[in-house]
């Protein structure tokens, strides 16, 4: 694994670890009390959490970065 790779799982783990951290958050106000609220910052949060994947993990290991 080359430190460019490296650094990408790092960037990777840092939008997961704050993503995580607004869902949670959010989860503490007024706003998760209507559902359509709810799913749609769990939509959100999966998009993030997948596109992350996709960008920093997933394209550049079929890069051999």
């Amino acid at each position: 694994m080359s430190s460019k790779r490296i650094y990408y799982w790092f960037l990777y783990l840092i939008i997961v670890v704050i993503a995580t951290y607004v869902f949670k958050s959010l989860q503490q106000t007024s706003l998760f009390e209507d559902k359509m609220n709810k799913y749609t910052a769990w939509i959100i949060y999966g998009i993030i959490v997948l596109a992350g994947y996709k960008n920093f993990v997933y394209d550049p290991r079929n890069k051999n970065e």
